[in-house]
């Protein structure tokens, strides 16, 4: 049979292989030794499948909701058709768009004849594929691409492999799982990559299963296409010709170091090259460089991630640098770094979220557009600082795609933070490269997401950020007791970062989890002597009182002061608004204890950070009008903090 391209962005990882061949309607495929031929994949659009559409639990009555992805489990009543599978309308030759092809048409409604028609929730597929034990020796992990609307589960041999836009089933009750709405209302299936590692594989048959959701009861499509899963041995050699993706530039532990992180689709050997810009003789890059070996490892996405660090940056100075190896590099890049010493700006942006609105391009457009606005309004920016969902969908290459998108992002060290959004995948690891990272505090959940609290050291700013999806305080105290311990000396100001807001007055201000975060993390702030704490999660701006273990520091201070000074203990949060557009929250106790100023209008912010000896002043404004009397640029909140 043909094997279908994948539909992605990126050159999945050449290893060498057959094509896959069909042998029954159960899709039991076989494939050559590994090593001996060319290119080829598992499964395609073509492959055959069964598959259940009724709405109903193919685990009813077990007590394992997964019983249905295990090689047992009894598929002979269901379905069998070749994808892609997909419905609009419920119409007998739907039509998602000619990217979105559809083989064999699924049901739309669980009553096609009732008055009001209900969506299927949720559709269940399997299928198999087959591997001898050499051709099992021979492989490092499988890499596949998956087409799909609007979200999806991918399982092999019991195991979850990949969770698509998945957060809603997550969340849901774990007898409900199985049979749910989730996902995003996007305008077109969207495309991901994801990973099988070899340890979930056997030899001979090795069930694959997918749960397909609906992201509502009236939506209007659903489609799955699993176009392809590819072998990929361990290595694919040094001289192998590499594509360069996902380059961003990073913040480094002080203000002489930079760190880099970006993708390869081979696993060849890389490096990172720098040198001063006037090193340059037009547009060669300069031939004395200082050459800087990568590290790195597979990504879930099927390729490779690859982190540097470049040391020794001289202050005032721009440099030129690029990565890759061989005759295989990245388009040239440039920074320049500052004074060592004396004031700075930094640019603090709320959650990009992108493919939250589930209009990734628009969400794409305004993240690039606020990025532009800052930075020509800041030209001496010194850092864009996140407050973590950067993403919607913590696996989807596709947003990870649109929020690298703006130039800035390789010319201006980004830190990041690691949102309720970001964490569900080891994507966040692999896609950004932190300064001082301890993955024991704020520890990934489990093996497939990420961790770990970090800080880094900036002129005179102590700046630490925690991972607060997790709520492991004693552990993220330890930390921050370590780190100010060690660092705090040097610093004349002390800046925390975590994504949950724990003063804010939108959707979450109410949430458990926020509750929980609110009564169990003010203490230690303030007995470290942190000044200010930056937060996102909220989509919706507020600026709080001075607050002190967790109690309102000054009965006396006025809502909206435009400076505020603090005693020791007392500390100022600041919650950003979303910086895309892609998602804002509706204000839900604007009279909250802890609020000084509340603004949501609907409209795009950053905020500008001026940083001195004396004071840190936080100045939010809108990067996009909000009416005629609010042009761009204008301001939101402006505060001074100093200390007394």
């Amino acid at each position: 049979m043909s094997v279908a391209p994948v539909r992605h962005r990126r050159r999945i990882v050449a290893a060498s292989m057959m094509s896959a061949i069909v042998a029954t309607p159960f899709a039991v495929i076989t494939i050559p030794a590994v090593a001996s031929a060319a290119d080829g994949s598992l499964v395609s659009s073509e492959t055959v499948w069964r598959y259940s559409a009724d709405g109903s639990d193919p685990a009813r009555g077990a007590d394992d909701r997964l019983v249905w992805t295990t090689e047992d489990y009894d598929d002979s009543a269901w379905r069998s058709a070749p994808g892609a599978f997909g419905a609009k309308n419920g119409s007998a030759t739907p039509n998602l768009g000619a990217a979105f092809p559809v083989e064999t048409v699924l049901p739309l409604w669980l009553d096609e004849d009732a008055a009001t028609r209900v969506d299927v929730p949720t559709y269940h597929f399997r299928t198999e594929v087959s591997l001898s034990e050499a051709e099992l020796a021979d492989i490092d992990a499988l890499t596949g691409s998956v087409t799909y609307d609007d979200a999806v589960q991918i399982f092999v041999n019991g195991t979850k492999v990949a969770g698509l836009d998945d957060a809603r089933v997550e969340s849901a009750a774990e007898d409900r799982r199985n049979v749910t709405y989730a996902g995003s209302s996007g305008d077109a299936p969207e495309t991901s990559t994801f990973e099988v590692p070899a340890s979930v594989l056997v030899a001979g048959t090795n069930t694959v299963a997918v749960a397909l959701y609906q992201n509502r009861a009236s939506s209007s499509d659903v489609y799955l296409d699993l176009a392809s899963l590819v072998p990929a041995g361990a290595e694919s050699g040094e001289g192998a010709s590499s594509t360069i993706t996902d380059l961003v530039l990073g913040v480094g532990a002080d203000e002489s170091k930079r760190t880099l992180n970006w993708y390869s689709d081979t696993d060849s050997a890389q490096v990172a090259q720098f040198a001063p810009a006037s090193a340059m003789t037009g547009d060669r890059f300069p031939t004395s460089v200082t050459t800087v070996q990568a590290r790195g490892a597979r990504t879930t996405s099927g390729e490779f991630s690859r982190k540097a660090t470049l040391q020794g940056l001289r202050e005032n100075t721009e440099y030129v640098y690029r990565v890759g190896g061989g005759d295989s590099w990245s388009a040239v890049q440039r920074f320049r770094t500052r004074s060592f010493e004396g004031d700075f700006t930094f640019l603090f942006v709320g959650d990009p979220q992108i493919g939250g609105s589930g209009d990734r391009k628009r969400d794409e457009a305004g993240w690039i557009d606020t990025l532009n606005v800052a930075q020509a309004a800041n030209p001496t920016t010194e850092m864009i600082f996140s407050a973590g969902d950067q993403v919607e969908e913590a696996a989807n290459e596709s947003h990870y795609d649109s929020f690298l998108a703006p130039r800035q992002l390789r010319s201006v060290p980004l830190v990041v933070t690691n949102g309720n959004h970001d964490v569900g995948s080891k994507a966040y690891e692999q896609h950004f490269n932190v300064p001082d990272n301890d993955p024991a505090a704020g520890a990934a959940s489990s093996g497939s997401s990420s961790g770990g609290d970090y800080w880094f050291l900036y002129k005179d700013v102590l700046f630490v950020n925690l991972n607060s999806n997790s709520r492991d305080y004693a552990a993220h105290n330890s930390f921050m007791q370590r780190v100010v311990a060690e660092q705090g000396p040097k610093a004349r100001w002390k800046v925390l970062a975590f994504h949950h807001s724990i003063y804010s007055v939108a959707a979450h201000t109410t949430a458990s989890d926020i509750l929980d975060r609110r009564e169990n993390m003010p203490a230690m702030i303030s007995e470290l002597g942190f000044d200010l704490v930056l937060q996102g999660h909220d989509h919706s701006y507020t600026r709080s009182f001075l607050v002190k273990d967790g109690r309102l520091a000054d009965g006396s201070e006025k809502k909206g002061q435009r400076e505020v000074v603090a005693d020791p203990g007392e500390v100022l949060y600041v919650t950003a608004n979303s910086s895309s557009g892609s998602k804002y929250y509706s204000v839900q106790t604007p009279s909250a204890w802890f609020a000084s100023v509340v603004n949501q209008e609907r409209v795009r912010n950053y905020s500008v950070v001026d940083v001195t000896d004396d004071a840190i002043t936080v100045k939010t404004v809108r990067s996009q009008r909000a009416g005629d009397s609010t042009p761009v640029n204008s301001v939101v909140d402006e505060v001074t903090l100093r200390q007394r």
